[in-house]
């Protein structure tokens, strides 16, 4: 009884709240609870997908003054599609090739895109707000959110999808619709543009420095 205790526990641990194993099943909960009229149930999946979604379009260079409908389509097509949903499928990757999908729909209706170079909102820590350690932190945030922003489509997408929201390669593939060699191909450029840059950006400081 004990050992069954200790295992039990064991597992609650390791699917707390905050982790991917019960964000999984909980998003699972909301969409069967949504596909059987549980009005709730799709609120509280737009709540716990708000910003990563709003995230991927700021990354991947949506225009500002197109996010917001683009985001109401987004999620009216999850909310069409939620009956199709195939339940041996993790959600999260589910709800992301609906991401990819509309927001390459919106580019070829636009015939291009805006890079945008603003990297979405930060969290502050309010209790040290003047720390140069903090500013720096933020400084450095916001120059890597500007330079994922200017790496081409393709490589943005894999970065945000692997790097940002955690997705293994193989689910990143799915996603995209593009074989797992090709992610591999755009995340390995992807990491090699960003390290010249940050080289580019340390030698800039430097510089300053020195003068």
């Amino acid at each position: 009884m004990h050992a069954s205790y200790r295992a039990s526990t064991m597992t609650r641990a390791r699917t707390d709240a905050r982790s991917p194993e019960a964000e999984e099943i909980t998003d699972r909960e909301w969409l069967v609870r949504h596909c059987r009229g549980d009005a709730r149930a799709f609120a509280e999946l737009v709540a716990r997908y708000r910003r990563p979604v709003y995230g991927y379009l700021v990354r991947c260079g949506v225009e500002e003054s197109a996010r917001d409908d683009l985001f109401q389509d987004i999620f009216a097509a999850i909310h069409r599609a939620a009956a199709t949903f195939r339940p041996e499928r993790p959600v999260k990757p589910w709800v992301f090739a609906i991401v990819a999908n509309t927001v390459r729909s919106h580019y070829r209706k636009t015939r291009g895109h805006a890079i945008t170079a603003e990297p979405p909102e930060l969290a502050r820590d309010a209790a040290a707000p003047d720390s140069h350690e903090l500013v720096e932190a933020h400084e450095t945030a916001a120059w890597l959110e500007r330079a994922i922003a200017a790496l081409p489509v393709a490589q943005r997408e894999v970065v945000v999808l692997c790097c940002i929201e955690q997705l293994p390669q193989e689910e990143v593939a799915d996603v995209l619709g593009a074989p797992v060699n090709t992610v591999k191909t755009h995340l390995r450029r992807a990491r090699i543009a960003l390290a010249q840059a940050l080289a580019r950006r340390r030698a800039a400081l430097r510089r300053e420095v020195s003068t």
